[in-house]
């Protein structure tokens, strides 16, 4: 078959499209970064279309979704591909707004490493299986099922791990918790009666949640609350109680499988997290520069606690670039109290999405005061080159630099590294 991915340099796109290639298909895509959106680029010739949530009628990859329909091929979310690709197969999925990619890694990991050969798509690089995607030769496929824009609905997975819920994603759940716990509720109850969710007991959210779906499915509990599970018997080279739950749902799902706590344990013991997860980029008149992919408060305050405890003693100095107007209004109070531990706190102005986002009453300044308002320790920069140029005079071996956010704002660690 052909297929056309619309959206293809996107890091779960580029999976499908590897998985796609190795299977034998021809594959076509096009994207904002390789040349944009063109009614040429779809041809007669193309068996099926894929697209991304941001390719909609609203974005500039319309142009090709019209001419798809003009052709009468056939277009399909990226959430429905993978379900085609997980047909007849046992799928493992994660879900929850935080730690999708550090637990699917951690998993596909383990996995691997117990010789179930499974396949893993995850959301970002992950250097032990060269890229976003590891192709397994078993029945087993592992996957991050995320609640934006209702995809995970697509997906009808055999085993559930659910790290968390909570506000996110507010456009595409603009009634907010509510309408965000329905949908995991619809999404919950696909999961069949002779299937299993592993979920963290320490998230309120997830226990009311459960109380309210209809499947039978098994669920086993993990975390610090939970009554197994609780703890681990070795240390991860990554830093964070986060981590540490992230590992403890590994445990739970090893257990399940047969798989013995020595694997998991000599596995996550030499742990490399995906790309953008607390990252070291490189170091710079003694101070370690990290990098992370966190953009909603939990993640934010996660990140930088996990800051302190790998540098307890050092100025913690943090680059945030907030991303989505229609995230960072509502939950504004919640973003400014994350950066309660940072001590310097530089603030890009907000990323505007096209496609699914819409400029209102609230700019990055607003945060800025926000975050000022017991102790002045943030300030609004614009431009990548200023702000390196600024950090220079203040990075040394008493600090630690964290850029932080989805847009690229680990440029702004290139530019100190390459002297730009």
């Amino acid at each position: 078959m052909k297929y056309h991915l619309i959206g293809d340099q996107g890091v779960s796109m580029r999976g499908i499209k590897k998985y796609l290639e190795q299977q034998g298909h021809t594959v076509t895509g096009s994207d904002l970064k390789t040349g944009g959106h063109k009614p040429e680029n779809i041809t007669s010739d193309i068996d099926v279309i894929v697209r991304t949530s941001a390719a909609n009628d609203h974005s500039e990859a319309s142009v090709e979704l019209e001419e798809a329909k003009k052709k009468n091929i056939k277009v399909i979310r990226r959430s429905e591909m993978l379900q085609q690709i997980a047909d007849g197969k046992t799928m493992i999925a994660v879900s929850g707004m935080h730690g999708k990619t550090t637990v699917t890694t951690m998993a596909g990991l383990v996995l691997a490493n117990a010789g179930a050969d499974p396949t893993v798509f995850v959301g970002a690089d992950v250097k032990d299986f060269e890229g976003v995607v590891r192709i397994g030769a078993s029945n087993i496929i592992i996957i991050e099922a995320c609640e934006y824009d209702r995809a995970f609905l697509d997906f009808y997975p055999k085993i559930l791990i659910l790290t968390n819920i909570e506000e996110e994603h507010l456009d595409t759940y603009p009634n907010g918790l509510p309408e965000i716990k329905s949908a995991f509720i619809e999404y919950i109850n696909h999961i069949p009666d002779d299937g299993l969710i592993i979920a963290c007991s320490d998230d309120e959210n997830i226990k009311d949640v459960l109380s309210k779906v209809k499947t039978k499915a098994k669920i086993i509990y993990y975390g610090f609350s939970a009554s197994r599970f609780n703890h681990l018997d070795f240390t991860l080279p990554v830093p964070g109680k986060h981590n540490i739950q992230n590992a403890l749902a590994i445990l739970a799902l090893a257990d399940y499988l047969d798989i013995s706590p020595k694997v998991v344990a000599e596995t996550l013991q030499k742990f490399r997290n995906a790309d953008r997860r607390f990252q070291l980029l490189g170091n710079y008149n003694g101070a370690d520069l990290l990098d992370d992919y966190g953009h909603h408060p939990t993640e934010i305050k996660t990140t930088i606690d996990a800051l302190c405890e790998r540098y307890p003693d050092k100025q913690k100095i943090v680059v945030f670039w907030p991303h989505q107007y229609k995230r960072i209004k509502p939950l504004l109070d919640q973003f400014a109290e994350s950066f309660a531990k940072a001590d310097l706190v530089i603030l890009k102005p907000i990323y505007f999405v096209p496609g699914r986002d819409e400029k209102n009453d609230i700019e990055s300044e607003n945060l800025c005061e926000l975050i000022n308002k017991d102790k002045e320790k943030a300030v609004v920069m614009s431009d990548d080159k200023e702000i390196a140029e600024y950090l220079k005079t203040k990075l040394n071996d008493q600090s630690v630099l964290l850029t932080i956010g989805i847009p690229p704002v680990y440029k702004v660690i290139e530019r100190i590294l390459n002297n730009e």
